[in-house]
């Protein structure tokens, strides 16, 4: 996808953001967007933006650097791109650590036909009215469930 490098380029926005957690990690995170798009092949004619993301870590004594590319057909400052970025993953590693942890997605010997899907399907449904009920403790919510299956029917089940 990218013919050269951004070594030599110059960003047309940056943007850093600075995190302490209460696990002793530091975290530095800076958002560059590049509009240089001869890097793009021609043949993506809707990428307007080029972004990097910089994610330096200090945890324990170890510091890493990590890099990470994007492409956009966005036009939006730096922050705006490392605000939807950040946001994306937030969403993502929580639903699948969700579904691994508390649910042990990971483990199921479910394999042929539309049962995958289905069970799947069912995961997310599960999660969704928990979330839509403010309920926290999705592995505590489950024992008790289990225990009190009419408890289920006092759950809110919204849609929209």
């Amino acid at each position: 996808m990218f013919n050269t490098s951004l070594e030599d380029a110059k960003p047309i926005d940056t943007y850093a953001h600075y995190e302490h957690n209460t696990h002793g990690r530091y975290e530095e995170r800076v958002c560059e967007v590049y509009d240089d798009l001869y890097q793009i092949k021609k043949s993506w004619l809707s990428v307007k933006r080029v972004v990097k993301i910089t994610a330096t870590t200090l945890s324990y004594g170890k510091h890493t650097t990590e890099y990470h590319y994007y492409i956009s057909s966005l036009d939006v400052d730096a922050k705006t791109f490392a605000h939807i970025i950040r946001s994306h993953w937030k969403i993502e590693n929580s639903l699948h650590y969700v579904k691994d942890v508390s649910f042990d997605e990971d483990s199921s010997r479910v394999r042929t036909g539309q049962a995958p899907l289905i069970s799947t399907m069912l995961r997310s449904l599960a999660i969704n009215i928990m979330n839509i009920n403010k309920i926290s403790n999705i592995k505590k919510a489950r024992k008790v469930f289990g225990w009190s299956p009419h408890k289920l029917f006092s759950l809110s089940s919204r849609l929209g």
